[in-house]
C-alpha cells in the first residue's frame, strides 16, 4: 500500500492519485510498481474499477474502458514474445507448449491435413486468450505477485 503524504490514506500501489484527496502518490511507490508508465497505471485503475482480476463489474465500464482493459495491441502483434518481455515467461511457455501439443495432436490425428482448420481455430483461440488477458495477467504479476503458469 502507498500512503498519501497529504491525507494519510492508504492506496493501492498502482494508483497515480490518492482515492480520497486526489494528490499525486506515484512517487510514494517502490520497486516494479514505481516503474509503471501512465498507461499501465490507467489500465490497473480500470482493473480495480472492474472489481479486480475476476472483473465482476466489467459490464459496468464504458465501452472505451472495456476496450482498453480487454485488448492489448502488443500482445496481439507479438503473442508469447510480449509475455516474455513483460516477465510473464511461465504463461508464454504454457501457451506455446499447449499450441505445439494441439498442432502435433492434429497432425497425428489427420496426417493428410484434413483437420487443419480445427488446428488453426484452436491456435487462434489461444492467441485471442493471450490478447484479452495480457493486461489482467500483468496486473496479477505486478500487484498481486502472481506469476503462475496459467
Amino acid at each position: 500500500m502507498s500512503t498519501c503524504q497529504q491525507c494519510g490514506i492508504g492506496n493501492l500501489p498502482t494508483r497515480a492519485n490518492c482515492t480520497t484527496c486526489g494528490a499525486d502518490i506515484s512517487k510514494a511507490v517502490s520497486g516494479e510498481e514505481a516503474e509503471l508508465s501512465a498507461l499501465w497505471r490507467i489500465r490497473f485503475d480500470l482493473v480495480e474499477k472492474a472489481g479486480g482480476p475476476g472483473r465482476p463489474l466489467f459490464k459496468q465500464l464504458r465501452f472505451g474502458e472495456r476496450f482498453r482493459l480487454g485488448f492489448n495491441l502488443w500482445a496481439w502483434l507479438f503473442g508469447p514474445f510480449y509475455y516474455v518481455a513483460k516477465g510473464m515467461w511461465r504463461k508464454a511457455v504454457s501457451v506455446t507448449c499447449l499450441s505445439l501439443a494441439v498442432t502435433v495432436f492434429m497432425s497425428a490425428l489427420a496426417p493428410d491435413g484434413g483437420l487443419e482448420f480445427l488446428n488453426v481455430a484452436l491456435n487462434t483461440v489461444l492467441g485471442v486468450w493471450l490478447v484479452l488477458n495480457a493486461n489482467i495477467n500483468y496486473y496479477k504479476k505486478v500487484v498481486l505477485g502472481d506469476n503462475g503458469w496459467w
